[in-house]
């Protein structure tokens, strides 16, 4: 959790302990604090399990409309309060530009909000936007505000002529000051860049209220309908055909119930278009608010959107808390296609509901995950939409029924954790709505995997070890990557020779910098602990030494070390209690070495030892630890291709790794093995072609190392995003001994955790059923006879109702076998065949798996998994829009396990 949402948690656990309580704002801030009170009716009792959101059936509502403020600062113009330069121009004719705000004083709980001149587009990597905050007199870190170019109305609409780019409103907690920092790469600073805060405004008076009658057929003032059927020019029967209702209606809170101003939005906006199928999307606020702060939190996300974004009214047409209570979002009736500001170029044809919460941190709970799949079942029936349609027309593309904000664009919307969970919410839209009959032949969709056994969001493979049939599960964790460069050194860094991280040279316990300018002067940096440094610290002359390398303590005696080269020998730089070094000339013959790398313990003795590279080879020098080392050994593997070799621990496990750059700037990352040797390489990891003096340390947070360098005149951090390629077996708890098949089956019996199938030799067919955390029920026959079926495969939900299907050829016949939520179906000739997804090569004799699974990645449409039948390394081809990518390197090892899934 972030810093400043934790603030946000502590102040709601203090004031609910206490009571409701009144806060008085200062004039200057403009900010009115939320309503918050203590337990409701519809809540669970005192002394219940809190470790989950219960799912609640009433709210603390205002009894009347409240008037939200929004103070704006400018940052950029004549008239505003900034302090930094502004279009300070750089090599090749780009600019960079950077601002601060003066120091704004905020009342508990504001939000806010950055935004710039419409029609200065942005791309995400051009800006920085960051917010700290003052409490007493500490100052805390710098943290980055969300801004996703792909939130908003369409361009071409008349809402669009007037939108302005922003962040995402960001809740700041109990705090005394807020600042913000904007910076651009390459663009000058848009003009008149903004600062909002956001007052909610303070209900005169609260009470707890069940849902309002939503239903059109009640409304009192029946304006809904009015305009519904005046945009449309015919009345009666598109009306009713909008109002015919095939799934039920959940409960929805109405506008009115969070206190909606409705005087500030743009009335004569309102238009309505068609419904071809939704998307999710979180708000990337805060997820521990209480039941009673929700109203005032869509009020500042309103205003937000109106008055410094420039919409004509909220964004999304639905919210949802994390209790589970669905919010009416946008005017316009919540039966009707109201056209709203979601998701950029698909507004027209589609509607939106947010989850209140930032889901890129943490999972989303299944009475919000429950919310979706009756509000999502109910609104596309009224448009005749099946819920777990796989292939609708919505706009240009064609998407799900059901899918997130980033499969329309390129954000991280609606957060990793949510993102995952959308074939849970199919399957539970699909069971509110209708059960369409199976007919006899069937049509199928191309097959839509579903691999996820353990908690994470990632596939998992199911595997049976040879040596005793064990069951495990080897969880992919996104593939070895790494983040964009952030600049942490603005300027000046071209001039400098060589730049490295060393383990803590200045006794404070963080890593360092040590630079060394042409002149031979060796300057250290002590590190601040957040991928930055401060000033220099300490100066030494090495005139006529090269290849200066960092090694950590390699003489024992709890100081951390250097090494170098001079005049061909090896030299030794140990650290004394004065922070200075003691100079010691050991072997000869380093003339030739490319690179000298403090490489850590690379053979599990405890002492650290040295790499060192030449053109085309490899060394090992063991460390004794007594800082002198044993003659070079040549390292296995094809080194030639590489220019740069960074070593640390890359994936986390406590063993020295490499990370390799090509000369096309692919960078490689070898596993270290913890003997002298070193694993296929994994990746490309990035790409850093442009970068010089790149060592490895662990820098920014995460088990990881990061990479760090220097690009044109800037210094960067690359972040390492603590992605991997496969994760430590997790035991089953099951054994598949006497089984000959093995099939990761998704969520066969639809209790939101992903299940296992195997067949037996008499061809009975076992369910084994998860519970999320890799591990398995005992199993139970489901059936018999499958042994008659050859090519069973588990394809994920085919016949289009959000249940998993089995398909395979029984009597020379390609058959489904439809999911019903306990087993399967009887089965069904496939009619026209199976839509299959073109790319993989034609020849696949070398592999004795091949698997289709879920985008390990988390992005595409679906990748796949092959094994070497000889080497026992598997690969993974990522699915793309035509065809697949590359193979890249998923493990080595894995010949010492038969059936996988």
């Amino acid at each position: 959790m972030r810093p400043l949402q934790a603030r946000l948690v502590t102040l709601c656990q203090q004031v609910l302990a206490l009571g409701v309580v009144l806060v008085v704002l200062t004039p200057a801030s403009g900010v009115v604090s939320l309503d918050i009170v203590g337990e409701h009716p519809g809540q669970r009792p005192a002394g219940a399990d809190r470790s989950a959101p219960a799912e609640l059936v009433s709210a603390t509502v205002p009894t009347s409309s409240v008037t939200p403020t929004v103070t704006e600062v400018p940052l950029t113009g004549a008239s505003g309060g900034f302090a930094g330069l502004r279009g300070r121009t750089v090599a090749g004719g780009a600019t960079d530009a950077r601002v601060v705000s003066r120091p704004q004083a905020v009342g508990e709980l504001s939000a806010i909000g950055v935004t710039w001149q419409g029609g200065e587009e942005l791309e995400e990597d051009q800006i920085s936007l960051r917010v700290r905050t003052r409490t007493g007199e500490e100052w805390s870190a710098w943290e980055e505000l969300e801004y996703h170019d792909e939130h908003g109305p369409d361009p071409d609409s008349a809402e669009g002529a007037n939108a302005r780019p922003g962040t995402e409103p960001t809740f700041v907690g109990e705090v005394d000051d807020v600042q913000v920092e904007a910076a651009t790469t390459g663009v000058t600073l848009p003009d008149d860049l903004s600062l909002a805060i956001i007052d909610p405004g303070s209900a005169q008076r609260s009470e707890t209220e069940a849902p309002a009658d939503t239903d059109p057929d009640a409304d009192p003032s029946a304006a809904y309908d009015e305009e519904y059927e005046d945009s449309q020019g015919s009345g009666d029967a598109l009306t009713l055909q909008a109002r015919k209702q095939t799934v039920a209606q959940p409960t929805i809170f109405s506008r009115a119930q969070w206190g909606a101003d409705e005087s500030i939005r743009n009335k004569s906006a309102l238009s309505y278009g068609t419904i071809s199928g939704g998307f999710v999307h979180h708000t990337v606020n805060a997820n521990d608010y209480s039941e009673a702060q929700v109203p005032a939190i869509i009020r500042s996300i309103y205003a937000y959107h109106v008055k410094s974004r420039g919409w004509s009214d909220i964004g999304y047409n639905f919210l949802v808390d994390r209790f589970g209570r669905i919010w009416e979002g946008r005017y316009g009736g919540i039966d009707k296609p109201v056209v709203g500001a979601h998701t950029l170029n698909y507004n027209q044809y589609s509607f939106a509901m947010s989850a209140i919460g930032n889901f890129d941190v943490v999972q989303p709970p299944d009475v919000m995950l429950r919310a979706y799949g009756q509000l999502f079942a109910w609104k596309l029936s009224l448009h005749g939409v099946n819920p777990a349609s796989t292939a609708q027309k919505i706009g240009s593309k064609t998407f799900q029924a059901i899918n997130g904000h980033r499969d329309a664009g390129s954000t991280a919307c609606p957060g990793k954790y949510l993102y995952a969970q959308l074939p849970l919410i199919r399957t539970y839209a699909a069971q509110a709505a209708p059960v369409t009959p199976v007919v006899v032949p069937i049509a199928v969709n191309a097959p839509n995997p579903q691999n996820n056994l353990d908690a994470s969001p990632y596939p998992d493979l199911v595997v049976r070890r040879v040596s005793d049939g064990r069951g495990l599960v080897l969880p992919t964790g996104g593939l070895t990557s790494f983040q964009k460069r952030t600049v942490v050194g603005k300027k000046g860094w071209d001039k400098t020779a060589d730049v490295l991280v060393s383990p803590d040279l200045t006794r404070d316990g963080t890593p360092d910098l040590v630079t060394i300018d042409a002149k031979g002067t060796l300057r250290i940096r002590a590190g601040l602990g957040n991928g930055k440094f401060g000033k220099t610290t300490r100066k030494i002359s090495l005139r006529g030494y090269s290849l200066v390398t960092a090694v950590g303590d390699i003489n024992g005696d709890g100081r951390n070390d250097l090494v170098a080269r001079f005049k061909g020998r090896l030299v030794t730089l140990l650290g004394t209690s004065k922070g200075g070094f003691t100079r010691k000339v050991t072997r000869k013959g380093y003339g030739d070495y490319k690179q000298i790398i403090g490489a850590g313990d690379v053979n599990g003795d405890g002492r650290a030892d040295l790499l060192l590279r030449t053109k085309n080879r490899l060394y090992l020098q063991t460390g004794y630890g007594t800082g002198l080392f044993s003659r070079p050994q040549r390292v296995a593997g094809s080194w030639s291709k590489f220019n740069r070799l960074v070593a640390g621990d890359f994936n986390g496990d406590g063993r020295s790794d490499i990370v390799a750059r090509s000369s096309a700037g692919k960078m490689m990352m070898m596993p270290g093995r913890g003997d002298g040797t070193y694993g296929a390489p994994r990746g490309p990891a990035t790409n850093l072609k442009t970068m010089r003096s790149i060592t490895g340390a662990n820098l920014v947070g995460g088990p990881g190392a990061d990479l760090i360098g220097v690009a044109g005149k800037q210094l960067v951090v690359v972040a390492n995003r603590d992605t991997f390629e496969l994760g430590a077996p997790i035991d089953t708890g099951q054994s598949f001994a006497g089984m000959n098949l093995l099939l990761n089956a998704g969520d066969v019996n639809r209790d939101g955790f992903g299940d296992v199938l195997t067949r037996d030799g008499s061809g009975q067919l076992w369910l084994f059923t998860g519970n999320g955390t890799g591990a398995l029920a005992p199993g139970r026959v489901i059936g018999g006879g499958w042994d008659a079926v050859t090519g069973l495969t588990a394809v994920g939900d085919v016949t289009g109702d959000g249940i998993p299907d089995l398909i395979g050829t029984a009597g020379g016949v390609l058959t489904v076998w439809p999911g019903n939520g306990s087993g399967f179906a009887t089965s069904a000739p496939v009619k026209g065949g199976v839509p299959a997804r073109a790319g993989l090569p034609s020849d696949l004799s070398g592999y004795d798996w091949v698997l289709e699974v879920q985008a390990v990645t988390l992005k595409g449409s679906g990748d796949y998994i092959v094994r070497d039948r000889a080497s026992g390394v598997a690969y993974v081809y990522s699915g793309r829009r035509s065809g697949v990518s590359s193979p890249r390197v998923l493990g080595e090892g894995l010949g010492a396990f038969d059936l996988a899934g």
